[in-house]
């Protein structure tokens, strides 16, 4: 890793600034001048039309964007999947096994791009003489490799699905269609019927319409039984494909050993009690497919609703935990990464998807080999999860919005984790956020593409798309959104809290690296020797280093966590930016725990989160300060993925002299009436903290108050744009 250079320079402006360039490159805006500009123009960016949501022929209900969800919408029942979830049977992982050890995996051909069995929603439409169903998948590049079976109404006893799908599940009929062709079989006697289901694939939006006469089964206004499931189709058996023990070019691998049929199933429909604490929401999913028997992933579809065209929305949840699936801007390929894909890790790379990285894939090129957990995927590189949708969990408080909304804290995970790893009771991250008295507020964990690109390129602009999409699902106050994260995570969330401050009121770091990538275990010589310029076991991204970005913060208030006996990052690395808190000018508080929660696994899971909650305030974010410090980075500029950090509060088009090096810009403005507080000694005080896995955890604090915000009502009119 290259050490980078910081040039600076400094500006004091009277009065109101028409626009001025200076030695850095900056551009100055009087603060009545300007448009909202705050963060990346995803923030602003309408939502995206992708075609695997969009609708033809009868179809117009919109899609209800929350997993695991069903609602009646305008005489169609739409039923929305979730995303990534097509892992088939066997053992639930957890972290950090869940990165090693595998359930199903697709066969090697690339066309299958590890995802091409993975429902993304259902919906069923009554017709004149047919039923209509539409199946939509996450991933399609050539329609025969997926085998879909339907399971229509019911029966006493499970009945074995055909084609070899080894699997049974309640029916009265199956319908299973491969391409553009498709059979109708009796549950009972696995008599094919003679009269066919009517396929139609469109392949753009992923889709498969599937139309099944009523001649043959006919639901009139009744409620019948539905189930859906997805595997992949042999072409030349004309049958599912099995897995067998390991993956080979056109078979799928992760059967168990020892079972002699494996179910063909990667994913059904219809599973409404799915546990948010899996990665994935396919606890109860890999159980029964492991066991062979889907029954107890059913719809129960009321006809007569339909065919009246009544709206029911009852089924779509309006509090408590929520996983929402959504449109991305972005999506350079279909499915997971392969190792053919562009912008390959380095060999000895753990990978979410991808376990540790050989290297011997042609997209990671001829690379040195680096220790790392996950690696900064770049503009030119494809994430561990590329596809065009994309997930968050968020917790709804019970609690009604305040009357300027709700306050909101977005979080990105530690290495390879997922939402779910936050979903602990009643003292997790999410509910002790929500249960803030007066002032619940709304958690947004990201799983941004894999969670182990350290928020560079598509990984840290899906951050920003599922803000932009929650404020547009959610009343979010957008004056009081914070920035957090955990481990790597909390590497993320100093990285574009800092590029972008002025969308943050508050920044909140839970044991976060200073440089990207790292490893648990030598991070406390590599990383330190990386800040020195010298790269050794593990191969950081030159001008990576957080605590260069700091002055950034000059108006975002932080609080940090950190471990004196942390085992997986050395204090030395959080202390650093202690130091530089403490020397410098911000409103900050630095709790350093000792004993148990100390360790880095203890720390951000051990019901503390309390300590968090009260300091987090209801303090706006700063609009139009009158002293500004930004450095600039052009290092961590990844323009294609819409991240480009040039523009903070008042201060826009901010260049540094040399592209390859930092720059720095100290601006103040004495034209606003507004004078800066002055900085107050830091404090120190030792407390302690109640905790789930350790009860009582000792801390000590060094802290700093010294930003003073304005009255709330003139923070509200004072919106980007406008005097404040």
């Amino acid at each position: 890793m290259k050490k980078t250079k910081r040039a600076a320079v400094a500006l004091v402006v009277a009065g109101l600034l028409a626009g001025a360039a200076v030695g850095a490159g900056s551009a100055l805006a009087a603060p009545d001048a300007r448009a909202d500009t705050a963060g990346p123009d995803l923030l602003r960016a309408p939502a995206v039309d992708a075609p695997q949501l969009q609708n033809t022929g009868i179809w117009s209900a919109d899609p209800i964007g929350i997993c695991m969800t069903s609602a009646y919408r305008h005489g169609e029942y739409v039923h929305q999947g979730c995303v990534y979830d097509d892992e088939g049977g066997g053992n639930q992982y957890r972290w950090p096994n869940d990165t090693l050890l595998r359930n199903y995996t697709y066969p090697e051909n690339a066309a299958y791009r590890r995802n091409a069995a993975d429902i993304l929603e259902v919906r069923a439409k009554p017709q004149d003489d047919a039923t209509a169903f539409r199946v939509t998948m996450n991933t399609m590049t050539d329609p025969g490799l997926l085998g879909l079976t339907l399971a229509l109404g019911g029966s006493d006893t499970p009945r074995e699905a055909p084609h070899g799908a080894n699997t049974v599940m309640p029916a009265q009929l199956f319908v299973t269609v491969h391409g553009n062709e498709g059979d109708i079989v009796d549950a009972a006697t696995g008599r094919t019927l003679p009269d066919a289901p009517e396929v139609h694939v469109d392949l753009e939006r992923r889709q498969v319409e599937i139309r099944v006469p009523h001649s043959a089964w006919d639901p009139a206004d009744g409620t019948q039984r539905l189930a859906a499931a997805a595997g992949l189709w042999d072409r030349d058996a004309d049958a599912y494909l099995v897995p067998q023990v390991t993956a080979d070019e056109s078979h799928p691998g992760g059967a168990v050993l020892g079972d002699p049929t494996p179910s063909a199933f990667f994913d059904a429909a219809f599973r409404f009690h799915e546990p948010f604490e899996a990665p994935y929401r396919n606890n109860d999913q890999k159980r029964a497919i492991a066991n062979g028997d889907l029954s107890e992933f059913f719809a129960d579809v009321d006809f007569g609703k339909l065919r009246a065209g009544a709206d029911d929305e009852s089924g779509v949840p309006t509090s408590g935990y929520v996983t929402r699936v959504f449109a991305s801007h972005s999506e350079k390929e279909q499915g997971r990464r392969l190792p053919s894909d562009p912008g390959g890790p380095a060999p000895g790379t753990g990978l979410q998807q991808g376990g540790i990285a050989t290297g011997s894939g042609e997209g990671s090129g001829d690379q040195r080999p680096s220790a790392s957990f996950g690696y900064p995927c770049r503009d030119d590189c494809v994430p561990d999860l590329p596809g065009r949708m994309q997930r968050y969990t968020v917790y709804v408080p019970e609690a009604p919005a305040p009357s300027h909304g709700y306050a909101s804290l977005l979080w990105t995970q530690g290495y390879a984790l997922r939402p779910g790893d936050d979903v602990a009771g009643d003292r997790d991250l999410y509910r002790q956020f929500a249960d803030r008295p007066g002032d619940p507020t709304m958690v947004i964990d990201v799983d941004f593409r894999g969670a182990d690109n350290w928020g560079y390129g598509e990984g840290g602009a899906i951050v920003f798309e599922a803000l932009a999409d929650a404020r547009r699902h959610y009343d979010l106050d957008r004056e009081r959104t914070a920035m957090g994260g955990f481990s790597s995570g909390a590497y993320t969330a100093n990285k574009l809290s800092l590029t972008f401050p002025d969308v943050f009121n508050k920044a909140f770091i839970c044991d976060g690296l200073n440089v990207a990538p790292s490893l648990p275990g030598v991070n406390g010589v590599a990383d330190e020797l990386a800040e020195a310029g010298v790269d050794t076991v593990t191969k950081h991204e030159p001008g990576s280093k957080i605590s260069e970005l700091l002055p950034s913060r000059r108006n975002q208030p932080v609080m940090e966590w950190a471990g004196v006996n942390d085992d997986f990052i050395p204090y030395p690395i959080t202390r650093e930016r202690a130091d530089l808190y403490k020397a410098g000018d911000y409103d900050y508080e630095f709790i350093s725990h000792v004993g148990l929660a100390a360790e880095h696994l203890v720390m951000c899971k051990n019901g503390m989160w309390d300590l968090a909650a009260r300091w987090m305030g209801d303090e706006p974010r700063a609009v139009d300060p009158p002293h500004v410090t930004y450095v600039r980075n052009p290092l961590m500029d990844d323009p294609e993925a819409g991240l480009v950090g040039d523009h903070a509060y008042w201060l826009s088009g901010i260049q540094s002299r040399d592209p390859h090096e930092l720059g720095a810009i100290d601006v103040v403005t004495r034209g606003q009436g507004r004078a800066e507080a002055p900085v107050p000694a830091a404090g120190q005080e030792v407390g302690q903290v109640e905790g789930t896995f350790s009860p009582v955890n000792p801390s000590s604090a060094t802290s700093t108050r010294r930003w003073t915000p304005t009255p709330r009502t003139c923070w509200r009119s004072a919106r980007p744009g406008s005097a404040p």
